[in-house]
């Protein structure tokens, strides 16, 4: 999980940099709300983005490897304090946007639990066939798994995962 490394709260970014290693990647840098403080920030690549049997990231997570910069004066001093990083390749600029948050199908936790508690695997297996995103078919999960559902019940959920993961090869 990355830290420090993008503030909502700011509109315009002015430069932006990525890791370049799969491995967690760490400096420091001037925080963005208050320039009197320094904070650490981490990027890292989650298990889920990576490949263990060939050591290759399957994809890439703009919110988990890249460092957002607001400021001219933030940028001088970032590239100063994380001298050592660049010099040995470990950070990049990035020059694209990120992009838009993926809100499809994004359910409310209490729509999560509401479609966890769907008694009949029929039911359950329609409600599921109207949604097309693997982050909120795995959140259902991982809810379902929580609470203790039946085995059965988690496999109708892994049954729609696996079924959108294929359509989306």
């Amino acid at each position: 999980m990355s830290k420090n490394n993008i503030y909502p709260s700011f509109d315009a970014v002015y430069k932006r940099y990525a890791k370049v290693p799969v491995h967690i990647v760490a400096g420091d840098r001037v925080d963005p709300q208050d320039s009197t403080k320094n904070v650490g920030w981490t990027l890292s690549t989650s298990e889920d983005s990576y490949d263990f049997e060939t050591r290759k990231r399957t994809q890439f997570v703009y919110e988990d490897e890249v460092i957002e910069i607001y400021t001219e004066l933030e940028d001088k001093m970032f590239q100063r304090m994380n001298k050592t990083l660049f010099s040995n390749g470990l950070l990049k600029e990035y020059n694209k946007e990120a992009l838009p948050p993926d809100l499809t199908n994004f359910l409310s936790d209490a729509e999560v639990l509401e479609i966890v508690e769907i008694k009949s695997l029929i039911d359950l297996a329609k409600r599921l066939q109207q949604l097309t995103s693997v982050t909120t078919l795995n959140r259902i999960r991982d809810s379902a798994v929580s609470l203790n559902k039946t085995i059965k019940k988690i496999q109708v959920i892994d049954d729609r995962i696996k079924a959108v993961e294929d359509d989306t090869d």
